[in-house]
């Protein structure tokens, strides 16, 4: 007599068994795969969060910029509108010192047998008339003119221009005891007269008997009152 195995039971439990095991795996696949996307979530959200915090602390480092340079920018209006005022009261200045020292220049200018007539002045421009002994006299007026200047120690005479390898011009100094003569460079130094041509020149006799002929001159130049 042969006996008979139901195996299905068997099979059935083996199938549940696997089935179990298969869910359990998607479960477990399941659950890594949510907190895997967890945590790429929680990184990408802390990253973001880092960017949104270092672009608040860059533009608030860019505003603070703007505001040093908005100070800047009104310390550099406030600058111009100063050197502007420290321009016009130099030029008030010179307006005030240059007629007293072209004047002193012109006087130290003219020889001792030479006199002045008349003087006159229009935007700079100046006729001179005088009378002079001798036509000499008027080219030692003229030159003595053209040699008076300005320097940072005083006014002076130009005795050399311009000899040098250095550009620089020696000039005799008035305020001094003593005859100094110096150099300086070709900024340093501001000519008082400029353009000085002689109009006219006249040898008259003389308004008295045996009195000397004089050479009756009239002179036009420049004046420089910005010294």
């Amino acid at each position: 007599m042969m006996i008979r195995i139901n195996l299905l039971p068997v099979r059935a439990v083996k199938k549940r068994e696997m089935g179990q095991q298969i869910l359990a795996l998607y479960a477990a696949v399941l659950i890594a795969a949510v907190a895997g996307n967890y945590f790429w979530y929680a990184d990408r959200d802390g990253e973001l969060q880092r960017a949104n915090q270092g672009i608040t602390q860059t533009r608030a480092k860019i505003a603070e910029l703007e505001k040093v340079i908005g100070e800047v920018t009104n310390i550099n209006a406030r600058k111009t509108e100063v050197e502007k005022k420290l321009a016009v009261l130099d030029t008030l200045r010179k307006g005030r010192n240059g007629p007293v020292r072209m004047l002193d220049a012109l006087s130290s200018s003219i020889p001792k047998k030479v006199w002045l007539k008349n003087f006159s002045e229009v935007s700079n421009k100046v006729t001179i008339d005088g009378s002079a002994v001798s036509h000499d006299e008027v080219a030692e007026l003229m030159r003595g003119l053209g040699s008076m200047v300005w320097t940072p120690k005083g006014m002076g005479r130009l005795v050399d221009q311009g000899r040098t390898a250095s550009k620089t011009s020696r000039v005799e100094l008035f305020n001094t005891e003593t005859a100094v003569v110096e150099e300086f460079s070709a900024n340093e130094i501001k000519p008082f007269f400029g353009n000085v041509e002689l109009s006219n020149a006249v040898q008259t006799r003389p308004t008295v008997a045996n009195g000397p002929t004089v050479v009756d001159f009239k002179l036009t130049l420049t004046a420089n009152y910005a010294i």
